[in-house]
């Protein structure tokens, strides 16, 4: 266990929702900040982050790059932080966007790609996790997703009460009825929106999340999606 970080011994935790990229969005506006904010999110058990810029900030050709640089920042200042390609996407950006361009800031193996796609459901302030295929339809439509096989992902930021207690009470609702497969913390700037995986696991765990399953949803759970995506046939045959 490292110091000042409660979290299970071997699970090493994974942001599939980081605002980290300097410079390009709502988030560290400059390298100095960003690096304080890899800091803090090594405080709190993470060891991999994808970088999720807001895709209408960002021209997402250039993403893979400026992951690199930072990648490359992080290396030169001794931070044991590995960064990944992502974007977030809401509901107005896809109709603009081809395929080359989905591909650059997708995730996943290939035939099991997906990308993360904000779709605030009403009060809860979550996002959800959409493959290729699902980008169609109306923000209307996430219920039918869902259904279908997408993942939905709650922000840390809600389980700690940051955008109300109507978030907090709808996360952790979702989170109870097994409807979540991760938590992420949407962290901005190291001290507002800052990492919040561990205070979400300590939330959980307050309201009766067993310790083992609290800790997979940031830790076991995205890294699976990273690794093993989601199987198109999950939509086919729901």
């Amino acid at each position: 266990m490292r110091r000042g970080v409660h979290y299970l011994e071997g699970m090493e935790r994974v942001e599939l929702h980081f605002h980290l990229l300097p410079g390009v969005d709502d988030g560290p506006p400059d390298l100095s900040t960003a690096l304080e904010l890899a800091r803090a999110a090594v405080r709190d058990g993470t060891r991999l982050v994808t970088c999720t810029p807001h895709a209408a900030f960002v021209d997402l050709a250039e993403i893979p790059e400026r992951v690199r640089e930072l990648q490359a920042a992080l290396r030169e200042a001794g931070i044991d932080l590995e960064v990944r390609t992502g974007a977030e996407l809401s509901w107005g950006d896809v109709p603009g966007l081809g395929g080359a361009e989905l591909e650059t800031i997708a995730q996943g193996p290939p035939a099991r790609r997906w990308l993360l796609l904000e779709a605030p459901l009403p009060g809860t302030g979550t996002l959800v996790d959409l493959q290729h295929s699902a980008l169609t339809g109306a923000p209307g439509a996430v219920e039918g997703l869902l259904d279908a096989g997408d993942r939905l992902q709650v922000n840390g930021s809600s389980l700690t009460g940051y955008h109300g207690a109507g978030a907090r009470a709808a996360g952790l609702e979702l989170i109870a009825a097994g409807g979540a497969a991760v938590v992420a913390s949407d962290a901005h700037l190291p001290t507002a929106r800052a990492p919040s995986l561990s205070p979400a696991v300590a939330v959980l765990r307050s309201h009766d999340t067993p310790a083992e399953q609290a800790e997979a949803l940031v830790a076991a759970a995205p890294r699976a999606l990273l690794e093993h995506g989601i199987a198109p046939r999950a939509r086919l045959a729901a």
